[in-house]
């Protein structure tokens, strides 16, 4: 019975995914870029100081060990974007393509982030079965603008609407795998904590090295006020989630 809950909430949760990237479309949302890179920058930035890091030391993670673990995962992912940035402008059309990368590094932390999650999901379920309620709703909170700003990563990045369905489609599909390994090897592994830590490398490198310098480039003051607001709202976002769950 665990075992079908499990599943069945981490269907619900891909499912809150895919939602969220028909309503960035259907809604007139793709043309909000600036706000939506503020917003990401926003709820990356709260998801991995706010949820994240209190989550891995809760783990039973070391502050030094958590240190070491963010530090080496921003080292690498600046690395990996520089390689990537760097074949890019190779090529003639490096002006176009100078944002791509973008959309590789925040895959690889959606794909991360949706592990975890299911992860988390599973493990809740199999202490009881209210708190693994509670922690579906909240995850399914904080998925909504979460995927939004994932949108507006990939669209700025330069993805068309069918890649970000299908992108989008397949890294959901890592919170099932997360939720399947929590359920099977939870107990005899003690690497959550450590892909926690991970996670929070993650979101605070997109947020600090990518988004936030985008939003920089802005020059009108109208502009900058709502990308502004945007980026508080969206660190407001998961501030709310995680007092009200």
């Amino acid at each position: 019975m665990t075992l079908v809950l499990i599943i069945a909430a981490t269907v619900v949760v891909s499912l809150i995914s895919v939602l969220a990237i028909f309503l960035f479309f259907q809604t007139g949302m793709h043309l909000k870029i600036g706000g939506l890179i503020s917003l990401a920058a926003g709820v990356l930035l709260a998801v991995g100081w706010l949820e994240v890091i209190p989550e891995s030391l809760k783990n039973g993670l070391a502050v030094e060990d958590l240190g070491i673990t963010i530090l080496l995962t921003i080292l690498i992912l600046f690395l990996v974007e520089t390689i990537f940035h760097w074949h890019h402008c190779q090529h003639e059309n490096c002006v176009e393509e100078k944002h791509r990368h973008l959309a590789w590094i925040n895959l690889f932390g959606d794909g991360l982030h949706n592990f975890v999650d299911g992860a988390v999901v599973a493990s809740a379920f199999m202490a009881d079965m209210r708190l693994g309620f509670l922690t579906m709703t909240a995850v399914m909170i904080h998925e909504i603008p979460q995927e939004l700003s994932d949108a507006g990563v990939l669209s700025y990045a330069g993805l068309t609407k069918k890649k970000i369905y299908g992108y989008n489609f397949l890294f959901a599909l890592t919170a099932m795998a997360g939720a399947l390994l929590a359920y099977f090897f939870g107990s005899e592994w003690a690497i959550a904590p450590y892909i926690l830590a991970v996670a929070a490398g993650n979101f605070i490198y997109m947020a600090i090295a990518d988004l936030i310098p985008i939003i920089h480039h802005e020059t009108d003051s109208k502009k900058i006020a709502r990308q502004t607001i945007w980026f508080m709202v969206g660190i407001m976002l998961i501030g709310i989630a995680g007092v009200l769950i």
